[in-house]
């Protein structure tokens, strides 16, 4: 439930309206919200429970946010290089946080 709003520049240039989504206002600042949360519903919809997802910060704190809203337990690992703020995040909307690795792929590795 993001606004839309018109782009002038954009509108100008290509002869009719152009709207852009303002995806930032998701609950996580994320444009990722909207995916995840999609892809969520569907996992959902197939019986999954239980979500674990790898990520660097704005996908875990998007699945973070829609696990809580579907009543689903999720797991994010993340590296090392995560900022603390982000982990944070992530657990206020209820996930369980592990850090592994020094960089993404060794956190999506052990996530898998």
């Amino acid at each position: 439930q993001t606004p839309l709003v018109e782009s002038l520049p954009l509108s100008a240039a290509t002869g009719c309206q152009v709207l852009l989504k303002m995806d930032a206002l998701q609950p996580s600042g994320s444009f990722k919200d909207r995916g995840m949360a999609y892809m969520c519903a569907a996992l959902q919809s197939r019986g999954v429970t239980d979500l674990i997802s790898s990520s660097g910060g704005n996908a875990g704190l998007a699945a973070s946010a829609a696990g809580r809203k579907l009543g689903m337990r999720v797991r994010v690992v993340v590296p090392t290089t995560t900022k603390p703020i982000m982990i944070e995040k992530m657990r206020a909307h209820g996930a369980e946080v592990e850090v592994h690795g020094a960089n993404w792929n060794a956190a999506d590795e052990l996530a898998r």
